[in-house]
């Protein structure tokens, strides 16, 4: 028991955005409470989990709060499929308690109540799940949250990533599309031809200065 407590007080130091968890794939899973940690940031409760997991028939259909029907919560249900994971055990992450209050639930679960959730496994935490619904005992369906889900990005193709080749390479460089070495060259050129015409007038003019002496 005192290693539960310890664990749940760790898993609340976590961070429990909805980002950090597997939101793509809505899961539903039922068991009965076997331990509370209540308070904030998050409520935890930890579920034994009711193996083997069977979706109920009818979830689509069943009622759902409407602020979370406005969420797309109808959605999920449809997409949601039976928890099939190996742990015997979860910790369900729950709204604040404040909002729990607001959404219809003033009283903290007990021991030994049997809860539904459908919602989503920790991205690293595989024993952390995150409801977006909530169904207590005495059927009462609360949800758990109040913002739309985050997008998941889709999967960088191959080669989409600018990397140092496409770069815009720097200005006088051999790649570039500026200055090259050709107009050094022509420069070289008329430099080597302008220093020869020169020496040229130099020379004729002092071979004709010597003939007048």
């Amino acid at each position: 028991m005192k290693s539960m407590i310890v664990g749940l007080a760790l898993l609340s130091t976590l961070h429990h955005g909805w980002e950090d968890f597997r939101t793509e794939q809505p899961l539903y899973v039922s068991g009965t409470v076997s331990e509370i940690r209540w308070g904030n940031p998050h409520p935890e409760v930890r579920l034994r989990v009711a193996a083997p997991v069977r979706l109920p028939s009818g979830l689509a259909r069943r009622s759902i709060p409407a602020e979370l029907e406005e969420l797309g919560g109808r959605e999920v249900l449809r997409r949601t499929q039976a928890f099939d994971g190996r742990d015997d055990e979860v910790v369900l992450i729950l709204a604040p308690v404040e909002r729990l209050m607001a959404w219809g639930m003033p009283d903290r679960v007990k021991e030994g109540e049997r809860l539904e959730a459908v919602g989503y496994i920790h991205r690293e935490h595989t024993e952390e799940f995150r409801p977006e619904l909530l169904i207590r005992q005495d059927r009462r369906a609360i949800r758990q949250r109040s913002v739309p889900l985050p997008e998941n990005p889709p999967p960088a193709s191959p080669g989409s990533e600018t990397g140092p080749a496409d770069a815009a390479p720097a200005a006088g460089s051999a790649g570039s599309t500026g200055a090259g070495p050709l107009p050094w060259l022509v420069g070289g050129g008329l430099l080597v031809g302008g220093c020869t015409v020169v020496a040229v007038l130099v020379r004729r003019r002092r071979g004709g200065d010597a003939h007048v002496a």
